[in-house]
């Protein structure tokens, strides 16, 4: 009884005892200027380093603005106003104070708040539009959408918001360099107007209807040490802009999180969530790496969870080592992965390791007021251990690293530059797909055999596989000289040769790539690429930002540099040593100048930019087999250069 009435005692204290200010538990978005602020403060000094786990709740977040303020003597006239403007947006947005529908036009909703049960809503609207165009090819990008929301308070220690987004866009990935395109909606798209039809291809041929939706309950405990979240939102967790582990960048996904500051120097965050899909068949002619929601649910192959955690490890004021990991599964009621403090690397292998599982570590310096140092290196599979240069040219370690500077520049308001380095082996966030057992042909017994709807039949060449929804057929053929399995073109059926006659078939099931909805999970780079990025942020008075941003990416098409791909494990012996340089098959350069504006007395900022791109590249004659060995490029064309202007607009983010 005693234990029970203990328990009960710690249950009302946790959800009863009030923090030292209002409950403003919701995060603020990763979009937010607040994030560039806070990272160069840090390096200033005026703040301590925060966890590399964002996005941070709105009450860190006003707290970590409130010690910036403490530090008139160390900012310029300039970043003080800013810091007061940001201030001053955020209590309006996640505050308590009530505002009336006399209100509405200037902040977009209206709020209630009942001080003596600690208890208040805000409904209200957002509004945003940006259209991006080439000016070479006159093609263009639309989107358009208007998000509902009701947000508030339960009490001190709990905030929730719900919303529901309404977007009318048309897609083109023409005018986007091809690792920044991403897909606003969640599911599909459809025409409301002329049948309802969903959108089958990017670039889309009109405007489709498409729908947002970012719920989330938040809540927080002694004094912010801890934090849940049940919600879905965009995430980013290491240091650099986008890491190896979860971007930014990724499309939201609907999970859990608990973030604990054990002790001033120690902090562990996990999130177990649900990976979702998008029906799209084809983005730029391209077959779409996730489920078409036409066909049935039997063959749905991307029904993925995905479970990360983290350990920051503060060694000095300065110094931060943090040990990270994460694994994409298949979904099912799985423990072992659903345990906030499972080590996810041993848990796979006692499950029969058919879990996609990524591990690595990542740090950074800070010297205080001059520079902010940091890198990190992760592995999805290694399976040679000798000398380091033995190690990094092994297929069959797949590895990613990243390095970095930022320097903040005593110029304008909080303005800083940052130099990032990043490399995808490959294979890197590919993974094998899950097959089963399906059946058997023989050429004595059986000569034609059908399974899901995929039909085989023995040719005295090998066996003719016709998918189910396709009207031509594939031969996979057996050298005699070769017992190993063999694959289709895409590698999704596996044929296994028994004696002279006998042909057992596998048939994917379920992929386990590191993707969300069709698009990666970690930093938008394909695999087997290197990206060189510099990017200057400029922050000046009375609301207006800056930046110029270059990025050099290079593919290399040795094998693996699809996410689509995956390794021949069967076969690894005889894939040669990675050589990156001697295998590059497109090179893009693109350099952004971008401007914004909010405006003081209006919920309104403005954004214009303009990029230019070139992109000189080998075409590929043949898409070959599925680990890209075999595949056949042309020679060099003559690069193609384009000039892409973006505006927009958001009234009351």
């Amino acid at each position: 009884m005693k234990h029970t009435i203990g328990i009960a005692g710690i249950l009302i204290l946790l959800i009863f005892v009030s923090p030292l200010f209002g409950a403003v538990h919701l995060s603020v978005p990763l979009d937010h200027e607040v994030y560039r602020i806070l990272e160069n403060a840090e390096i200033r000094g005026l703040i301590d380093t925060q966890p590399s786990v964002k996005p941070y709740n709105a009450s860190t977040i006003l707290k970590l603005l409130q010690q910036i303020q403490n530090h008139p003597g160390d900012m310029r006239p300039s970043e003080r106003d800013e810091v007061a403007r940001i201030l001053a947006n955020l209590r309006l947005i996640y505050g308590v104070q009530p505002s009336g529908f006399e209100d509405v036009l200037s902040t977009g909703f209206f709020r209630t708040y009942d001080d003596e049960k600690q208890m208040g809503a805000s409904m209200g609207a957002n509004f945003s539009s940006f259209q991006t165009v080439s000016a070479k090819t006159r093609e263009y990008d639309s989107r358009n959408v208007v998000i509902a929301f009701m947000r508030g308070d339960l009490g001190p220690n709990i905030s929730f918001n719900m919303d529901f987004g309404l977007a009318l866009d048309r897609l083109n990935s023409n005018v986007f360099i091809p690792t920044e395109f991403t897909i606003p909606g969640e599911g599909f798209y459809m025409q409301l107007i002329g049948g309802t039809s969903q959108l089958r291809d990017i670039p889309s041929d009109g405007f489709y209807f498409g729908l947002t939706l970012s719920p989330e309950v938040a809540a927080s405990f002694f004094n912010d040490s801890l934090r849940l979240r049940w919600g879905s939102i965009k995430r980013d967790w290491g240091p650099g802009l986008n890491n190896l582990l979860v971007s930014g960048s990724a499309r939201s996904f609907d999970g859990i999180d608990i973030q604990a500051k054990l002790t001033p120097w120690l902090s562990y965050s996990v999130v177990n969530g649900s990976l979702g899909k998008f029906s799209l068949d084809t983005l730029d002619d391209e077959p779409f790496f996730s489920d078409d929601f036409q066909q049935d649910k039997p063959y749905y192959r991307f029904d993925n969870n995905f479970s990360a955690h983290r350990v920051d490890v503060d060694f000095t004021k300065n110094l931060r080592i943090s040990i990270f990991e994460s694994t994409v599964w298949q979904k099912r009621f799985e423990l072992g992965y659903l345990n906030p403090l499972a080590i996810y690397m041993f848990q796979q292998n006692n499950l029969g390791d058919i879990d996609d599982v990524i591990a690595g570590l990542d740090f950074s310096y800070t010297l205080p007021t001059k520079v902010r140092v940091y890198g990190a290196v992760a592995t999805s599979e290694m399976n040679v251990l000798s000398d380091p240069l033995t190690m990094l040219k092994a297929a069959r370690n797949m590895l990613a690293f990243q390095a970095g500077v930022v320097v903040p520049l005593p110029i304008g308001t909080f303005s800083s530059l940052t130099v990032q380095w990043t490399y995808l082996a490959p294979f890197f966030y590919a993974h094998y797909p899950i097959m089963e057992y399906g059946g058997f042909v023989s050429s004595t017994e059986i000569s034609t055999t059908s399974i899901q709807g995929n039909t085989y039949t023995c040719t005295t060449d090998g066996i003719e596989y016709k998918p189910r929804d396709s009207n031509t057929s594939e031969l996979i053929s057996f050298p005699a000289s070769k017992k190993k399995p063999k694959f289709s073109e895409d590698g999704r059926i596996k044929i296994v040769k028994e004696g002279d006659s006998l042909y057992h078939i596998y048939e994917t099931v379920a992929e386990t790539a590191y993707v969300n909805k069709g698009e990666n999970l970690g930093y938008p780079l394909n695999p087997n690429s290197q990206e060189f990025l510099l990017q200057l942020d400029l922050g000046f008075p009375k609301g207006w930002t800056a930046q110029f941003q270059t990025k050099y990416q290079v593919r290399s098409g040795q094998y693996g540099y699809s996410i689509e791909q995956f390794m021949d494990y069967s076969d690894d012996e005889n894939y040669e040593p990675k050589a990156f340089w001697d295998n590059t098959f497109m090179h893009t350069l693109s350099v952004l100048l971008k401007a914004s504006k909010k405006f003081e007395n209006m919920p309104i900022e403005l954004i214009g930019s303009y990029r230019f791109t070139s992109v000189w590249e080998k075409p590929v004659d043949a898409e070959g087999d599925f680990d890209g060995r075999t595949t056949k490029f042309g020679d060099w064309s003559t690069p193609v250069f384009d000039h892409i202007v973006q505006v927009g607009a958001k009234i009351f983010f």
